[in-house]
């Protein structure tokens, strides 16, 4: 194989990379894998005997998925790349050394935030409001939920008494990933309620985040719709 050549098929690699935004193949694939970890998978109970191992392999695959999305944006899947690996590493070698335990869920919010920050590029930048667009922005939603269920499991490993519930002391997964959608979505039911100042804090900046992050993507789609629409009229007159 020619160097000629093998430039070329590198060049070819990068642009099918960069056109799995386009194509929604990827994006569609990471779509699918937040769904079912957010809301399949706490439901199924042929996978309750090893939930968490379930949940580290979606994980990890959601992982490699969300930021090979940012692969046209050098820094941010670099970056992205760093943390993934990080984030992966501790996650599986927390089941031989317990000690990791602490550092499962400060890697994993660092990667979830990236890989929002990766999916909001994708999402604000100029273009046409298309169907891969809406996925990432529902994508970056959910992964907003799913960052601020990490916060709540860091604060109340640190402090046990930062929340209050009516049944029993919320420590698992699904116990801070239901209260962290429910606060994102401002329904708040009240059967686990912030008891502690940083507590309160964090769900206020939760309900807060959830509506402005709401607000701010319709008027930048409803923006992005009208200049396409008046580009296009401008074409063909």
């Amino acid at each position: 194989m020619t160097p000629a050549t093998a430039g070329s098929i590198r060049h070819r690699a990068r642009q099918i990379a960069r056109d799995t935004w386009q194509s929604r193949a990827n994006l569609s694939f990471f779509l699918s894998l937040l769904v079912i970890l957010v809301f399949v998978l706490p439901l199924t109970s042929l996978v309750e005997e090893h939930f968490n191992l379930y949940i580290d392999i979606a994980y990890t695959v959601m992982l490699i998925s969300g930021i090979a999305i940012g692969w046209g944006r050098s820094k941010l899947f670099y970056a992205g790349v760093i943390v993934g690996v990080i984030g992966v590493a501790v996650r599986w070698l927390s089941w031989w050394h317990p000690q990791l335990l602490l550092f499962r869920e400060p890697t994993g919010l660092v990667a979830i935030v990236l890989m929002i920050a990766i999916l909001l590029v994708k999402v604000f930048q100029k273009g046409p409001v298309s169907v891969a667009r809406i996925q990432g922005a529902i994508a970056a939603y959910l992964l907003l939920g799913l960052s601020w269920a990490n916060a709540y499991a860091i604060l109340s490993r640190h402090h046990p008494g930062a929340f209050s519930s009516a049944i029993a002391s919320p420590s698992t997964t699904t116990a801070w990933t239901y209260f962290s959608f429910m606060t994102l979505t401002t329904v708040g039911y009240g059967d686990i309620v912030p008891a502690s100042p940083v507590a309160r804090m964090l769900a206020m900046g939760e309900a807060v985040s959830g509506q402005l992050y709401l607000a701010v993507l319709l008027a930048r789609l409803v923006a992005l719709q009208v200049s396409n629409t008046s580009a296009s009229a401008d074409n063909h007159v």
